[in-house]
């Protein structure tokens, strides 16, 4: 069932950091957030430690919070956490695969590559990291956890906390740069996935079969449900957005483009438009296999537009013949390399993606595999 959803917020009490269980004197891991405020205050006469760096920890518990530990503030320990929004997600998400009946454990350690998981799942010969992200990380930070569960042969999850979500619409969200690298795609012939998650109203959102229309914005088939209603199979059924209506919103975005001004804080696309006026043209006299959608946008840096007017005017109407290494030359400075989508192994690229419904609507004809004609009846 879909439902509008609240605002979400992270909450970060008094700049703590919080951890849901630690490491006593002993090496027994104690779950603090499962304890009653009695045992808890027989647990402060104990020492505490935690489970990756070992550096002491503080028991931190009251009446509106879950119980945790936090690291002293002056502490150099990577692995402390983000905060209440984050531990309450994290702890809903590790109670749900509980309730399901899974093998689960709730901040695993990793020594091999010392990494915390927040929830790790183990299933038949699959073995899970599941990472709630609510906090920004960079890019590099993130491929490099990614790579490090892969290395001991862990699958890598991400979910992102809904305060990071930029709802735009009823199918459409805004996606940052950064958080384009938590799209999944389990499988080739898959869609595209991204999942948040929000701790307060404690729904789960699954986006699906998204395609981007500019750099950040996209389409695709956004549901919402209660955590409790979705099994942990839900996550990974295929979804796919209303063509019809994709098709629709598609028109009236790039009829709003053709129109439109550009602020003057919008540099790229002031440059790009001072780069068509001398070459005489402008949004409206750009043909109209400029700004077409595809499936692979989310690979390159510039909005579609740009790059693919830049294809029209530096190849099309320069060569009646080309080939792909000469598109995919002039364009290398507008594509992320795939090392930039750690959750996706790109079966295709967007150039390639391009060239090929040109040839299906006519405006390129496919002379061998790797060369292109242009027809200039068309163009």
């Amino acid at each position: 069932m879909q439902e509008k959803l609240p605002l979400c917020r992270i909450i970060l009490h008094g700049g703590d950091f919080f951890m849901l269980q630690a490491v006593n004197q002993t090496g027994e891991l104690v779950p603090i957030w499962k304890m009653n405020l009695d045992e808890i205050k027989q647990k402060r006469k104990e020492r505490f430690f935690c489970p990756a760096c070992r550096e002491p920890l503080m028991i931190k518990a009251g009446l509106k919070n879950t119980p945790h530990f936090a690291h002293h503030r002056k502490s150099n320990c990577n692995l402390s956490g983000e905060g209440s929004y984050h531990e309450n997600g994290k702890k809903d998400i590790y109670l749900w695969l509980v309730a399901q009946g899974y093998q689960v454990t709730l901040e695993h350690y990793f020594a091999d590559i010392k990494q915390r998981a927040d929830i790790f799942l183990e299933m038949k010969k699959k073995r899970i990291a599941i990472e709630y992200q609510c906090a920004r990380i960079s890019i590099q930070e993130m491929c490099r956890r990614t790579q490090g569960y892969r290395s001991i042969g862990v699958i890598p999850i991400w979910i992102l906390g809904a305060n990071k979500l930029q709802r735009k619409g009823t199918h459409s969200i805004s996606i940052t740069s950064n958080d384009q690298a938590f799209l999944h795609q389990f499988h080739h012939s898959l869609p595209l996935s991204i999942f948040y998650y929000c701790s307060n109203t404690k729904r789960l959102i699954i986006y699906q079969d998204l395609i981007f229309l500019t750099k950040t914005k996209t389409f695709g088939s956004l549901h919402i449900s209660k955590l409790s209603s979705l099994g942990w199979r839900d996550l990974f059924r295929s979804r796919y957005r209303n063509k019809e209506l994709f098709h629709k919103y598609w028109q009236q975005q790039k009829q709003q483009w053709r129109n439109r001004p550009v602020p003057p804080y919008q540099r790229e696309e002031m440059n790009w438009r001072q780069w068509l006026y001398l070459h005489q043209l402008n949004t409206q006299s750009l043909p109209s296999f400029i700004y077409l959608p595809i499936s692979t946008q989310y690979q390159m840096k510039s909005s579609p537009w740009i790059w693919q007017s830049r294809l029209y005017i530096d190849l099309f109407l320069k060569k009646e013949y080309f080939t792909i290494d000469q598109a995919m030359h002039l364009l290398r400075n507008h594509y992320y390399s795939s090392n930039y989508f750690p959750l996706i192994q790109p079966s295709n690229h967007p150039i390639s993606e391009y060239l090929q419904l040109l040839v299906r609507i006519g405006i390129l004809k496919e002379v061998s595999e790797t060369n292109y004609q242009v027809n200039r009846t068309t163009v």
